[in-house]
């Protein structure tokens, strides 16, 4: 998969710390698709299925790994809205995936919520009058319990931030977004695969092309970035689960490093969501 790879460029993380008003993001939106160009900014923005989280990817995690344990794999989801830009988009990316796991779950309650805080965040992205309206509509939809609909609107949400990235040339946001749903992802599916243990179920949890790329892109931080504690709990913490998973094909994934996993993906959760 990792042969489909766009090239990506570089992290320039936080050199454009402002987002435009809605109407021109709506004005650089519209251009862009009349012109026919789309494929074009997102291969220069270095946007792809792995750069904007794979919707169907982790429903298909999800789905491969029911009956799901909501409990233990749901979370409280925060409500303060965090001041940097690193964050919000780290945040953005684990609430997506939130969605998720609720959808999966056919937790209707659950979707409200959801909703409304990836409003927040996505206002201080500055994406917020896009995602405006699937917001409502998830949440009219949940009330509903059309599990389908809802499915189809978080993907059409995401294709929202997504186009909404593109045109303010944030290449930093998209990549961060992803990241921050992967690893939230990776700890609902760690944890959703230690209940009634298989190698089978540990297996699909790793995705050793995702690892790579993910840490790979680390790497190319700004080093200023790279120095805060977050982000040095991340590259460490990520480093380690890459470790944990090299293995050969055919040598299962024990049930001790399927929980170190776990720990370690909800510890840089923790540090996001703070």
């Amino acid at each position: 998969m990792l042969a489909m790879f766009l090239a990506a460029r570089r992290f320039l993380l936080f050199a454009h710390c402002f987002a435009l008003p809605g109407a021109l993001l709506a004005q650089k939106k519209s251009a862009l698709e009349q012109s026919g160009d789309l494929e074009h900014v997102r291969e220069e923005l270095g946007v792809n299925e792995f750069t904007a989280p794979s919707i169907d990817l982790i429903f298909d995690q999800l789905e491969s790994l029911k009956p799901i344990p909501f409990d233990k794999a749901w979370r409280d989801l925060p409500e303060a809205t965090p001041q940097d830009r690193a964050r919000l988009a780290l945040s953005a990316g684990q609430v997506i995936a939130d969605g998720f796991l609720a959808v999966s779950a056919h937790k209707q309650s659950r979707i409200e919520p959801v909703g409304r805080i990836l409003l927040k965040l996505a206002r201080g992205l500055g994406v917020g009058d896009p995602i405006s309206k699937h917001s409502k509509s998830l949440i009219e939809l949940a009330a509903k319990e059309k599990w389908p609909e809802i499915k189809r609107e978080l993907i059409r949400t995401q294709g929202e931030v997504e186009a909404g990235m593109m045109a303010l040339k944030d290449e930093e946001i998209a990549h961060l977004v992803s990241l921050g749903g992967w690893i939230r992802g990776l700890e609902m599916t760690a944890s959703i695969a230690i209940e009634g243990y298989t190698p089978e179920r540990a297996r699909s949890v790793i995705q050793p092309e995702l690892f790579d790329y993910f840490c790979d892109r680390l790497e190319t931080l700004n080093p200023n970035l790279k120095k805060t504690d977050l982000f040095m709990t991340i590259i460490r913490n990520l480093g380690t689960v890459r470790a944990l998973t090299r293995k050969p094909v055919e040598t299962p994934i024990e049930l001790g490093d399927l929980k170190k996993i776990r720990d370690l993906s909800r510890e840089i959760n923790k540090l996001i969501a703070e």
